[in-house]
């Protein structure tokens, strides 16, 4: 069911939440050296750039051309590749995270492909946002989300809005404190970002238009003014075991 999300990689650059600077300053300090960052299932790169300021080599990479072609440029390098088949050598990266991506993956062999890749000391961390609030419209991304949505979203969901709680390995856990993502967005960028769920690709891909009932009762709700819309901002980390 991915195909038709992957290609929307526009609508990922403009519409997508990027991450808070104290994520990416926390996931410097934690590294064993400023040398490589990986960034993998990377999109349009938000997570990427946000690396770029700590970090001398910064590579995103990702399955999907679209979503690779939409990154603006800047200093990432980007590659098409699998989660579980980076082209890199091995043990020469001090970074790996996975930004909103992870449940995509075939589990057993990322993990297997980021022992090889990542330096003895290397840091492997999830990120995750869960299911996003609007002040002052308290449930009603809920209720849409749930109800009109529920029968197009992939299994895969629960998890990613759980912040990736069965994920395990067999490392030293790294504790970041948890925080929120806050953004002032009018209406319509707020419908924009309603547009990239994987539920409305895939209602989409049967004709389907559930998006927009809710849009015209939301800008009903919301007003002309813009709104605080918050997310909560998860992360599993690990460190590789070996000298930092």
């Amino acid at each position: 069911m991915t195909d038709s999300l992957f290609q929307r990689g526009q609508h990922y650059q403009q519409f997508r939440p990027t991450y808070p600077d104290t994520l990416f300053e926390w996931l410097s300090a934690q590294s064993p050296a400023p040398h490589i960052a990986v960034d993998v299932g990377c999109g349009s790169g938000q997570a990427s750039r946000g690396l770029e300021p700590h970090f001398q080599h910064v590579i995103g990479t990702d399955i999907s051309l679209p979503q690779l072609q939409a990154a603006p440029a800047s200093a990432s390098a980007f590659l098409a590749a699998q989660a579980h088949q980076l082209p890199l050598p091995d043990t020469c990266v001090d970074l790996i995270i996975v930004a909103q991506a992870f449940h995509w993956f075939d589990k057993a062999a990322f993990f297997t492909e980021v022992e090889r890749v990542l330096k003895p000391g290397g840091v492997l961390a999830l990120i995750s946002y869960g299911l996003c609030d609007v002040e002052g419209l308290e449930g009603m991304v809920r209720a849409f989300h749930d109800g009109p949505l529920g029968p197009w979203w992939p299994a895969e969901r629960a998890d990613v809005v759980a912040g990736y709680p069965d994920a395990q390995l067999h490392w030293p856990s790294l504790r970041f404190a948890d925080t929120t993502i806050k953004r002032e967005w009018s209406v319509e960028a707020f419908i924009g970002y309603l547009d990239t769920w994987s539920a409305l690709a895939q209602a989409a891909k049967a004709g389907k238009s559930p998006l927009a009932p809710f849009s015209d009762a939301l800008r009903k709700q919301w007003g002309p003014d813009t709104r605080t819309v918050n997310w909560p901002l998860r992360v599993r980390a690990w460190r590789k075991p070996g000298a930092r």
